[in-house]
């Protein structure tokens, strides 16, 4: 068997033993970008609070990328767009964090329950748009005890919070939702 051959045997057996969801095209922005996001691309803002300390090591939430058209996660084993936001497991103030993400529609996954503030749309069961070029803002996510996170929106708090991660002349925009129905998280095994 040649050396080539061995190879790509090789890359057959660790592509069907490592699980899946092995590449992400959204990327967590750390300082300002210097230009606008491109037509392919949005700047996503969310924000995250504990107003109670969480059992774990790390607070993540998880906003898997969204086909309106197909009404199910785009992901598949293999390539798997998805948002994740990530907090020391300590109370804290909202913090606001941002992400390059492709253009699409991504959806909020949580095992937790979501509070009803009357303060804003309950983010489960839609979809958060992510235009061609723009900057949006989801929401505040903040666990506020009993497992249960509290789904808030405050476009001021977060354009002034915000500015330090978005290109200068950004404009941070709330972002418009749309019904997800099927928004399943796609299952990759061995």
């Amino acid at each position: 068997m040649t050396q080539g051959a061995r190879r790509w045997i090789g890359l057959l057996i660790v592509c069907a033993f490592i699980p899946g969801c092995l590449l992400n095209s959204v990327h967590p922005i750390s300082g300002p970008p210097t230009t606008k996001p491109d037509r392919a691309h949005a700047i996503v803002v969310i924000g995250i609070g504990l107003d109670v300390t969480w059992p774990y090591s790390e607070f993540n939430l998880t906003f898997p990328e969204y086909s309106v058209e197909m009404q199910s996660i785009t992901g598949n084993c293999f390539h798997y767009n998805r948002i994740e936001a990530t907090r020391p497991p300590i109370p804290a103030k909202v913090a606001y964090l941002a992400f390059e993400v492709p253009t699409n529609a991504y959806v909020y996954i949580s095992p937790l329950d979501i509070a009803d503030t009357h303060h804003a749309p309950s983010p489960f069961g839609h979809a958060f748009i992510a235009p061609p070029g723009a900057t949006v803002y989801f929401g505040d996510y903040v666990l506020v005890g009993n497992k249960t996170v509290e789904f808030r929106r405050d476009i001021n708090a977060a354009r002034l919070a915000a500015k330090k991660l978005l290109p200068h002349d950004a404009l941070l925009e709330l972002a418009e939702s749309t019904v997800a129905p099927g928004a399943h998280i796609p299952l990759c095994t061995p």
